[in-house]
């Protein structure tokens, strides 16, 4: 990607045995994080494609521009015609996906939808453009997009295209030659259930998207009413019918601990900025694995990040994010402590408790389980609850997520900011507080 812009990290939200956490790592070192990765596509057999000259090169890019150009003019026109015109009529595959995109995108809300400029991608294999022709080329391009009501600020995308060349000029043939990120319109039987807080995207089945919508409009209220009103509280859930679909909207492998993960929170964020179009996506067999409460409490743990990303420019660590997304999610319940941080409890009783507060590591899916880092977490933040009143862990967290740099300087790290914020938000240190949490802890667990 060219673009200038920090990709907001991820807000996991992991099942345990009763509830549920959540992960937001602000400095992006989960493996797999983002598909930022080019693949390999130019290892097949013999040379590649002769790169054109300069003013071919320039004729075929100008082509490509006005061939997204005319697509982008479809999607406002609704015009399907005009759309598939641009898409090459042997490459049946690809065609049949781009009828279904289509279709998908005038579903939606749309406010905006266009491509940027156009870059040639790396050159075709020799294997490739035997199969797709002697003109065939790759172009990258960066799109914009925007759901009306719910994004304050348009969205990007990106694409890798093959291009081919035909009597009637360039076309589209296949989009796999590079990196082209899942899509929420992209999913095949894409249904849009718009809510009072909420519009659900995706095809998953429908009694099911009706159910998130219903938890989505809860959630909203339980959030307000803990973090405050200062964000956009109409929100955006993407419901893939399937794991691996899942996994492609998430940019990570299937295999990458994602069975722990019930939900992520994603969006891109500009450094200094808030977040202005964060979407919840939910794993199917993972949420629905949950009883009722669990569910509501993913929804709501969810929502709380898109809430404080959204309404705040710096990152805070981990543990202070996740833990305050569990707690407002399990906020309103009345379920004893030790049950939902049972796993956590019962290290604590064999003398293996926490250290100290978890790590960024602590929360990463692929490495190892990560319940009880989210239970570690959760529990800090009631014990700060139990000790100083909501309103004032709230604000703490507010404070570390608006620390003032002095101009020219570093963003400082999260974990040091936090630190620091300890004696003007509640009179002790950050050590004198970590020592109260792991005395709590032993009372929960032999109580």
């Amino acid at each position: 990607m060219t673009r200038a812009k920090r990709v907001a990290a991820f807000a996991l939200c992991a099942v345990v045995a009763f509830g549920i956490g959540g992960q937001l790592d602000g400095k992006l070192n989960l493996p797999l994080a983002i598909g930022l990765h080019q693949r390999d596509k130019g290892s097949g057999t013999g040379s590649a494609s002769a790169v054109p000259k300069v003013d071919e090169k320039a004729a075929r890019v100008a082509a490509a521009n006005d061939l997204l150009s005319a697509r982008a003019a479809a999607v406002k026109a609704r015009n399907k015609s005009s759309w598939m015109d641009t898409v090459d009529l042997a490459s049946s595959a690809f065609r049949a996906r781009q009828s279904v995109v289509f279709d998908n995108l005038i579903k939606l809300p749309l406010g905006q939808f266009s491509y940027g400029v156009v870059q040639a991608a790396p050159a075709l294999s020799a294997t490739r453009i035997a199969a797709a022709g002697p003109d065939a080329w790759a172009a990258t391009v960066t799109g914009t997009y925007s759901l009306t009501g719910f994004d304050r600020a348009p969205q990007s995308f990106d694409a890798t295209y093959t291009l081919v060349h035909r009597p009637a000029g360039w076309r589209l043939s296949a989009d796999t030659d590079g990196d082209t990120p899942l899509q929420m319109w992209d999913l095949p039987g894409l249904r849009v259930l718009a809510g009072p807080s909420s519009i659900v995207v995706g095809n998953a089945p429908e009694a099911r998207m009706q159910e998130y919508s219903a938890v989505a409009a809860a959630a909203v209220s339980r959030v307000r009413g803990v973090w405050g009103t200062d964000w956009n509280s109409h929100v955006v859930i993407v419901t893939p019918a399937t794991r691996d679909q899942f996994a492609q909207l998430v940019s990570r492998s299937a295999g990458s601990g994602l069975d722990q993960v019930a939900a992520i929170t994603q969006g891109v964020i500009e450094p200094g900025q808030r977040a202005t179009g964060d979407e919840v996506v939910v794993n199917p067999d993972a949420y629905t694995a949950l009883a009722p409460l669990g569910r509501r409490v993913v929804i709501t743990h969810e929502l709380t990040h898109v809430a404080a990303r959204s309404s705040t420019v710096d990152p805070v660590p981990t543990w202070l994010t996740e833990g305050m997304a569990d707690y407002v999610g399990y906020s309103g319940l009345d379920i004893p402590r030790q049950r939902v941080a049972s796993e956590l409890l019962v290290l604590v009783r064999a003398g293996k408790g926490p250290t100290g507060l978890p790590t960024d590591l602590n929360f990463d899916p692929s490495r190892s389980k990560i319940a009880t880092s989210y239970s570690e977490a959760w529990l800090a933040i009631c014990h700060l609850v139990d000790l100083y009143g909501q309103a004032k862990v709230v604000s703490f967290y507010r404070a570390v997520a608006a620390y003032q740099r002095t101009d020219g300087a570093p963003q400082a790290d999260p974990e040091t900011v936090a630190a620091s914020q300890f004696p003007r938000s509640f009179g002790v240190s950050q050590p004198q507080y970590v020592e109260s949490w792991q005395r709590y802890l032993q009372t929960l667990a032999h109580a």
